[in-house]
């Protein structure tokens, strides 16, 4: 395999796209003129221009590598009783999550991997042993006064059906299914050949009575699932699909493949090319040519993949809008009003992978499309990434990443500021950070780019090969950013919390490794400063949270404190009987109103005996929920819980 394919499913293909109809809306903004010669994307004008262009992308020939030769955020709000919610990139867009909580209920999906003989307390609260029971969405009713939990209702999973994640609005609690486990991102992705004749879905439920679930809609979709987001009532979910074609040769190398798929191709209409959405046992098309966008440059053959959008309303589960795009995406970022999705795009002869991004303007079930921009550089790496894409004021900000192997200093990082044109479906660059006017570079040589967040009118960047600089960059005008501050520390940051305008958590590795945080004063742009760091273990220790902002729990207590927990595995703790401690880690950030005088406290630890009830010693998922006072712990798919000033005596498991 070529360095440069490898350097592609090393970089980011992932998946995103969508675009959602519905009835238009008076407060859309004016769509920009479209012709034929205008816009990267163009809506399909015919069923035969969809099925010429999907089956040029499964007969196009390819290089041994597989390769066409033709081609930031806030904590979720509080609720009336002070408990968290699912973090989230952006307040008002809500993620899948396969745990939630709603402040009288939690709602617990089973990891999407199957196991036996784990031991779980009975409804009585004797612990037995056996087989693993039926697998099925735990639903609990949590009492924060006593720091307990029951069981009060359970909805049964079949055992070919996956969790991906969970919504809770409206008293209906919307599951996302599938019917496989892909794990990470990476090159198994890559191929689709290899997930071609697969289904998600979607599963709609009345929990009004936690206790006797009613399922409302029950739907199936050809495809695989990829992510999904919640705006209001719409859920957007996110597939991506390949023809099964029988005979079909999916990675042609040779003139005689090419020909022998095109004769079979002839006789394969276009609904033989289509997926298929089944609800309540009920099958029609996924999506409408009409509905559809193909790419506009005139010199690209088709896509062997369609990357489809459905938008459900949570009220209406058994009705959903499609539209699909032929395109491969990889990357998405979703703000209130619009939704961007980037394509990794290869440039062979510079050995090196650009960043084609697409906007859809959102309101409500409308979409419209904006406009598209090629820019140097790669945006999407997987895990939390999208944290380097941000939409302020209707600008959009990226952080991208160019690397040039054959370079000593192989990678540069630039800062686009990129802006709708208003004459046509483009997307322009409004200004972009190295410049000839402000040519210091965003990082040392070689570093790489790692946590990232925009806040209104300033961004933070880390980078780190041997060292940690911190960056402070002035967003205040759009048409001139510039690096207003840097700070230099051991280790680095995988992710960034706004604690306050002046004050930034990080989250990452210490210098000589272990579990760094580090509150920094950034009060002063031009003189970032740390208050403060705590390490927790030694070389080996990781955390959840670092690749998944769902893992971190974060509350606001008052003016001066605020309260949040980091789930992690330590290794090489001092006096842990194991040399390994599984916990979830309580941590205040006090005096947060002066930032001269903030500081970050670690004052304790959830450890449960989980080894007493023969349970893993380490936990595959861990989701944390405050309630007041209360800490709810969930470890895959059993509960404990703690209060904050007493979190040595722990309660379950539940």
């Amino acid at each position: 395999m070529s360095a440069f394919r490898n350097a592609t499913i090393c970089a980011a293909w992932l998946v995103m796209l969508t675009a959602c109809g519905g009835s238009s809306s008076d407060s859309a903004a004016p769509e920009p003129p479209v012709t034929p010669d205008t816009g990267l994307l163009r809506k399909v004008t015919s069923d035969a221009e969809f099925e010429a262009s999907l089956k040029s992308g499964l007969t196009a020939v390819q290089d041994a590598d597989g390769m066409a030769l033709s081609v930031g955020g806030a904590p979720a709000p509080l609720g009336p009783n002070n408990f968290t919610g699912t973090y989230t990139q952006e307040p008002n867009v809500d993620e899948f999550d396969a745990v939630r909580y709603d402040g009288e209920h939690l709602y617990v999906a089973p990891r999407r991997y199957l196991d036996c003989c784990f031991i779980r307390p009975a409804a009585d609260g004797a612990i037995g042993t056996g087989d693993a029971p039926e697998r099925s969405i735990r639903i609990l009713s949590t009492d924060p006064d006593q720091g307990a939990a029951r069981l009060a209702g359970e909805i049964p999973l079949e055992d070919n059906v996956s969790v991906q994640g969970m919504y809770l609005a409206s008293g209906r609690l919307f599951a996302l299914t599938g019917e496989s486990v892909y794990g990470s991102h990476g090159e198994f992705w890559a191929d689709f050949a290899l997930w071609a004749p697969e289904r998600l879905g979607y599963r709609v439920y009345d929990v009004s009575d936690p206790g006797a679930p009613v399922l409302e809609a029950d739907v199936k979709i050809d495809g695989i699932f990829v992510d999904s987001r919640r705006i209001g009532d719409i859920v957007y979910i996110v597939s991506r699909y390949t023809p099964s074609i029988d005979g079909l040769v999916y990675h042609v190398t040779t003139p005689e493949q090419q020909q022998s798929n095109e004769e079979i191709l002839a006789a394969v209409t276009l609904d033989d090319l289509l997926p298929k959405i089944t609800v309540n046992d009920v099958s029609t098309a996924l999506v409408r040519p009409q509905d559809c966008f193909v790419t506009n440059t005139g010199d690209d053959a088709g896509y062997p993949v369609i990357t489809s959008v459905t938008a459900v309303s949570i009220g209406d589960p058994a009705t959903s809008r499609t539209t699909c795009y032929n395109e491969e995406a990889y990357g998405v970022y979703v703000a209130e009003g619009a939704l961007y999705f980037t394509e990794s795009r290869p440039q062979p002869a510079l050995n090196r992978y650009d960043t084609r991004i697409h906007k859809f303007a959102l309101t409500g079930t409308d979409l419209a499309y904006r406009g598209s921009i090629d820019i140097e550089g790669q945006v999407w790496r997987g895990d939390q990434a999208d944290f380097r894409m941000s939409e302020h004021a209707g600008d959009l900000r990226v952080l991208a990443s160019a690397f040039d192997w054959n370079n000593d200093d192989f990678v540069d990082h630039k800062l686009y500021m990129l802006r709708e044109s208003g004459t046509s479906p483009e997307l322009v660059i409004v200004a972009e950070l190295p410049n000839a006017t402000r040519p210091a570079e965003i990082g040392k040589p070689n570093e790489a780019l790692y946590g990232v967040r925009f806040l209104a009118d300033t961004a933070y960047a880390v980078t780190f090969e041997r060292i940690d600089p911190l960056y402070v960059i002035d967003l205040a005008d759009p048409a001139d950013p510039r690096i207003a501050g840097e700070m230099l520390i051991p280790g680095f940051s995988d992710f960034l919390h706004p604690v306050s305008e002046d004050l930034l958590l990080g989250l990452g590795v210490g210098d000589e490794g272990g579990i760094k945080l580090e509150l920094f004063d950034v009060s002063e742009m031009a003189q970032p400063l740390s208050r403060g760091r705590v390490t927790l273990g030694q070389r080996g220790s990781f955390s959840e949270a670092q690749y998944d902002r769902h893992a971190f729990t974060y509350q606001q207590v008052s003016a001066n404190v605020d309260r949040f927990t980091v789930p992690a595995e330590l290794q090489n703790v001092a006096g842990a009987s194991r040399n390994v401690e599984s916990g979830l880690y309580l941590f205040e950030i006090r005096n947060k109103d002066m930032p001269s005088f903030a500081t970050l406290e670690h004052v304790g630890a959830i450890i449960p005996d989980v080894e007493a009830f023969g349970l893993p010693p380490v936990a595959a998922r861990s989701r944390a929920y405050l309630h007041t006072d209360t800490v709810f712990l969930v470890r895959d798919e059993t509960v404990w819980a703690a209060f904050w000033d007493t979190p040595s005596i722990v309660n379950g498991p539940f």
